[in-house]
Parts: C-alpha cells; structure tokens; sequence
C-alpha cells in the first residue's frame, strides 16, 4: 500500500539455549548421531557454541496459542495454564486472559519426533524413539534440526533420531535460487504429465549427492523418461520370448553369457545395496542404470537370441524390476502385475534379489567376446563399413562361439583360416582379422592426421587469446569463460583423436 511500517517495541517470550544447546554439543561431539554429509556436524556444533537466546513468540493470526496467562488485574500475575482454547479462564477466584502471541514455527516444529510419536506414553513412543533417520534440506539445518536435538535431549535425555540425511536445494537452470518473484520456478505437474512421476524422480536424484545443491536439469529427466521406456521394452521383449515358458524353478547357468550376466547381476546387487545402506543414492541409481541398460539389455539380451535360456532371463528380468523399483516404482510395480509368473504378489513387498552362482572362468571368457566384439564395432562405425567378415586361425574358442561372435558384431561371416589376412585385432591376444584392406584404413588415418592438425591449430590460438592481458582485462567475464570452455573441449577432441590414430596406425601396420 506504499504507508510505512512502523516497528513495535513489544515483550516477548525467550528460551534460555545455554541449558539446551549444551547437552546436543556433547551428544554431537560424542558422534551419537551420523551426519549425511559428515562436514554437517561441525557446523551444528558451531551454531551450537555460538548460539543465542531463541524468541519463540510470535504475533501472527494463526498458530498453536503460547498456554500462558496474565492476570487481568495485576500485570505481573502470570500462570501457565493449558485451556487455550480459552482466552478467559477464572483461577482461585481471579480473571487471567491467556497471551494472545503463538508459537514460532520452528518452536513447534522442534517437537516432531515427540509429537508424532504420542509422547510420553504410546506404543508407537516406546518402540520408534529415537528415529532412524531424519531427512530434510540442508537449508534447515539450524532451524529445524539443531533444535529438535536440543529438545528431544532435554525432553527425553536421548537424542531424537540416529541419522540425519541433508538433501540440496533444486536450483533453476542458470543456477540460481528458485523464487516466485524472481519467475524462475518450475511446475512439477507439468513435468508430471509430460514424462512421469518415475522420470521425475530419477531425473531429480542423478548426479546428487547428500547436501549438494544443482540446477534442475531437463535433460536428466529425458533422460529418466528414457530409462522407464527401456525397462518397458525389456519387459515386452522378455514376456515374448518366454510366454507361458516359465516355472519356479530355479535358474540354471548354460552359456558364457549366462555366467557373465550372472556375475553382473551379482556385482550389482551387492553394490546397489551397500551403497543404499551408505545412503548413496545416485551413485546407487547410476549403477542400476547402467545394469540394465548396458550389461543386460545391450549385451546379454542380444546374446540370448543366439540361444535363450528361458528361466534365466525371467530371472534376470525379475532382478532388473527388483534393483530398479526403489527408483522407478511406479513402471516396475506396473511390469510386475503383467508378468503371468508371479501371481498376484507385489513386487514392493518381494524380496531383494538373490542372483544364482556363476563361473567365474566362463564370465571371463564372455569378457574376451566383448572385446572383440567392440573393437570390431568402432573400427567398422570409423570406417563406414557395413558386412565385414572375422577371419581367425585355428582356435577352438573362436570357433565355438563364431554364431555369438557374428550376431554381436554384424558380421557376414565369422571363419577359421589357415592364414589371416586383413586389419588384425589389437584388444585380444587372439589371433583375428577384420577383413578390411589397407587403402581404406590408411584413408581413415589420413583423415585423423588432418582433423589432429586442426585441432592442435585451434587450441594455440585460443591458448593465445587467454594469454593476452588485454583480452581477459577487458572482455566481459562471460565471453573469456566461454573461451575457456571452448578451449576445454578443443583439448578434449584432440585427446580422442590422438587415442584413436594411435590404435589405428598400430592396426594398419598389422594388416595383412
């Protein structure tokens, strides 16, 4: 409205901290309870030293009424008294009128692990307090988690929860604060609908850690979006392959590729879970991702299609639903209930994978197909050739897994030879050609050797332009640092295409 506010000297009520915060100091410095991040402690304790008296009084319209009363005859008459739904109570024949200042928010809110438990005497009291965790924003650390420790010790004598976890703040794209007057919010119903609650979540947990504030990032929830979609493919694919194939019998190994997914999937459960445990949730995400996507979609699904192991891979597809619900509930609960094998149970209340055992010598040896296999992928995608044949010298691991070999890699043909001939393999120790001619790598080296020569052009230039006083002086700060960043990828490309000249001048001297 324009018109000045006039500030108001008025009484209020104060909390003496000294007789609080000391008892949550030693509990601290006691480590009784586990900070997520651990630098967290240090900075409660601090607060903690240095805090001062609390005013928990406040003047507002709404909030839980302070339960004193002051007598309406003689000012310095004053009663506590808990009938605050009254604002005139007659005492020992005399007239109190109760205060009319509620609680601080956080006053009240200091009291959540007793409140919601039904302190002092429920069931409910007795067997959850203290409480596992408390999770909240780092931004509250003071107000809110601070004080609940002091209260809970002086209340209870015992600390109020065992962990705290602190999550970051979600920041708009250009990395400042959200804020409505600043415009700069974003509507989660409107990500909701376009990608999925799953999508959200997995997009809003990639690339966090525990007190660690990042800009919001619409491409990690693509991304999300992305993963939900591979995992319904998945799904599809498996219920296709196996129909009514399924029985509860346990899986058996049979293939290389068998054991090697088996030991991934067992890697991955171990350090999924511990992880979790260790309240590591993104990295946890990342590693399941990367399960699924990589090891059980890219490589072991198409590795089935030369010979499936039916039970297996509805085991498989179980664990992969298993280790990805935590993340994406929503998508894996959905799957579960398609799944004509597992009954009417739900996948949330099922138990943590158990993947069966596995040879570890077989898993090697599927290790030493991927090899192969991906050198044969990036040197046929650098070359732009399509339909190639392997050509190896008598060997009888190649031979056994020559179908495996020519179905992963694309192959025309995958044939034993009594002499190689063509670009010899340097990932494995086994002896293998890629039936391409010299003319045509020594084309694709030429073409590096070029693109390196650009390259190291445009990184001393730019180192140029950085080193000149004038330019950083005076240029503004966000065109240097986009000279910087520049400067960085230029430095990056080079790097990658010195690697791959090197691997294929090495490969082009081995052709035969």
């Amino acid at each position: 409205c324009g018109t000045v506010i006039e500030p108001m000297l008025m009484e209020q009520w104060f909390i003496n901290m000294q007789k609080l915060a000391a008892p949550a100091i030693k509990a601290l410095q006691a480590k009784k309870i586990t900070f997520y991040p651990e630098n967290k402690r240090e900075q409660v304790i601090t607060y903690l030293k240095n805090v001062r008296d609390w005013n928990i009084s406040r003047q507002i319209a709404w909030g839980i009424p302070i339960p004193a009363f002051q007598n309406v005859d003689d000012s310095d008459d004053w009663i506590f008294n808990t009938n605050v739904d009254r604002e005139v109570i007659e005492v020992d024949g005399k007239t109190y009128r109760r205060d009319p200042d509620v609680f601080d928010t956080w006053f009240s809110s200091g009291h959540w692990p007793l409140v919601t438990l039904g302190y002092p005497d429920s069931d409910d009291f007795k067997r959850y307090y203290p409480n596992s965790v408390m999770e909240t924003g780092q931004d509250i650390l003071y107000q809110w988690v601070a004080r609940m420790i002091c209260i809970g010790l002086y209340v209870t004598g015992e600390i109020p929860f065992e962990k705290v976890y602190l999550h970051g703040m979600v920041r708009s794209e250009d990395g400042r604060k959200m804020s409505k007057s600043l415009g700069n919010v974003i509507n989660p119903k409107e990500i909701l609908e376009a990608n999925g609650a799953d999508a959200l979540r997995m997009g809003m947990l990639s690339g966090r850690s525990a007190g660690y504030s990042a800009a919001f990032a619409p491409s990690k929830i693509t991304a999300g979006r992305n993963f939900c979609n591979k995992l319904w493919n998945i799904a599809r694919y498996c219920e296709t392959m196996l129909g009514d194939a399924v029985s509860h019998d346990k899986a058996r190994p049979e293939s290389i590729a068998d054991h090697w997914i088996l030991a991934q999937a067992q890697t991955t459960t171990t350090e999924v879970s511990q992880l979790i445990e260790d309240y590591r949730f993104s990295e946890a995400y990342e590693r399941i991702y990367h399960f699924i996507w990589d090891d059980f979609a890219d490589w072991y699904i198409e590795a089935s299609k030369v010979g499936t192991n039916k039970q297996l891979l509805a085991e498989l597809l179980e664990t992969a639903l298993k280790l990805a619900h935590p993340f994406a509930p929503f998508v894996t609960e959905t799957i579960w209930q398609t799944l004509n094998w597992t009954g009417e149970t739900l996948l949330m209340s099922s138990n943590w994978p158990t993947p069966p055992g596995y040879d570890a010598k077989k898993a090697k040896e599927f290790e030493e197909i991927q090899k192969i296999v991906s050198e044969i992928r990036y040197v046929t995608k650098a070359l732009d050739v399509h339909g190639v044949s392997l050509y190896f010298k008598k060997n009888e691991f190649l031979n056994t897994n020559a179908p495996l070999l020519k179905k992963l890699a694309g192959l025309q043909q995958c044939k034993e030879v009594e002499a190689g001939r063509g670009m010899h393999l340097t990932s494995t120790k086994l002896d293998c050609w890629l039936d391409i001619d010299l003319a045509t790598a020594q084309k694709y080296v030429t073409k590096l050797k070029v693109t390196k020569l650009e390259k190291e052009a445009a990184i001393e230039r730019l180192e140029q332009r950085l080193a000149n006083k004038g330019y950083t002086d005076k240029a503004p700060a966000t065109v240097v640092q986009q000279t910087k960043d520049q400067l960085a990828e230029e430095q990056r490309l080079l790097a990658k295409v010195t690697q791959e000249l090197a691997s294929f001048s090495s490969a082009s001297d081995m052709i035969s």
